[in-house]
């Protein structure tokens, strides 16, 4: 705690405002609340308070959120903004949930999106990214991109062997649900990790100016502090006329540390410690492909909560594993929170 000590002078008027605003980001910074709070569901946003949990669960974006100047971004009630005060409320001691509609109203306002329905989780994840980075400014921007895991892409004809390249930022990395793919994550990365080779025949080459065959390859050029996998369970099992699409809740599994090397491209793979990654979020989803309802398991001060709309209640990881198929009364597993262990949550 820092001790004002009044005397006179402009000098000491100076150090009393920076006094007050040490006091108060040390305030902000001990305030360790001992549970989770509950957020509220007006009928149709548990997508977003699922995720919501999962950035409260995230460290760095709790950090970053207390660098934000409260008068950049409250008055005009950006996205940025209405989460900061979201996310301090949720900091508190007490048993109440929090209110959301703030943060939806900004929200739906920003991206053009109503939220008047349920909309799918890894869709609210991506507005409120791209809302922050949209609205700009350090250290905003570094919550926006916590996520970002940078592509190249290589298309090489096999005609006259030009190659093009092009780079790509996504922020989550899907899961594809095949019969032929694995059903375990480590296996699954292994195996058919974004060090992808495919053959297309019907590429058009600028240089030979005819269609023809060329190899597609594609690899993960570097790996953010967080990644985010979304489980494809919407799966179209119809005939190439008629689409059939049904949302799968077959087993996959995934472990608790998960070793990311493979996805790197490049000659020399990365260190055993850059690369591992520990779970510390999980999404699930009861219901259809067309309604249904999100849940969120979190861990948090170095123990598992399971966070659904208001009521959150500890829980263990016997029961995160529950998710990994059907049977669970809160679902099965669609979205992966991971965080580098050398930077964990």
């Amino acid at each position: 705690m820092v001790i004002l000590k009044p005397h006179g002078g402009v000098g000491s008027l100076r150090e009393l405002f920076q006094s007050m605003k040490i006091f108060h980001q040390d305030c902000w910074l001990n305030l360790k609340s001992s549970i989770m709070r509950g957020l509220e569901n007006y009928g149709y946003n548990c997508n977003i308070n699922s995720v919501v949990q999962c950035l409260y669960a995230t460290r760095k974006v709790r950090d970053y959120i207390l660098q934000l100047h409260e008068n950049d971004y409250h008055a005009s009630g950006t996205v940025t903004g209405r989460l900061k005060c979201l996310i301090y409320e949720m900091t508190k001691d007490s048993h109440s949930p929090c209110d959301m509609s703030f943060l939806i109203g900004s929200l739906g306002s920003h991206c053009r999106v109503s939220f008047d329905f349920q909309e799918d989780s890894a869709l609210a994840f991506k507005c409120i990214l791209g809302a922050i980075v949209d609205e700009g400014g350090e250290p905003a921007n570094a919550i926006g991109h916590l996520w970002d895991v940078v592509k190249e892409e290589r298309v090489r004809c096999l005609g006259c062997n030009t190659a093009e390249s092009t780079r790509s930022v996504i922020n989550t990395i899907p899961v594809l649900m095949q019969d032929n793919f694995p059903d375990e994550l480590q296996e699954y990365i292994r195996k058919y990790s974004d060090n992808t080779l495919a053959i297309c025949n019907d590429y058009y080459c600028t240089t030979c100016h005819i269609r023809t065959q060329c190899e597609i390859t594609s690899k993960v050029l570097s790996l953010p502090p967080a990644v985010c996998m979304t489980i494809a369970r919407v799966i179209n099992i119809g005939r190439s006329t008629t689409a059939h699409i049904v949302k799968t809740e077959k087993r996959f599994t995934f472990p608790e540390t998960l070793d990311l090397k493979y996805m790197k491209g490049g000659a020399e793979p990365p260190s055993v410690d850059d690369a591992l990654y520990e779970l510390y979020a999980v999404i699930a989803h009861r219901g259809t492909q067309y309604c249904g309802h999100y849940t969120a398991y979190v861990q948090c001060h170095d123990k598992w909560y399971l966070a659904d709309d208001s009521l959150v209640k500890l829980c263990s990881w016997e029961d995160v594993k529950t998710t990994y198929e059907a049977g669970s009364l809160n679902g099965v597993a669609y979205m992966l929170m991971y965080c580098k262990q050398i930077t964990l949550h």
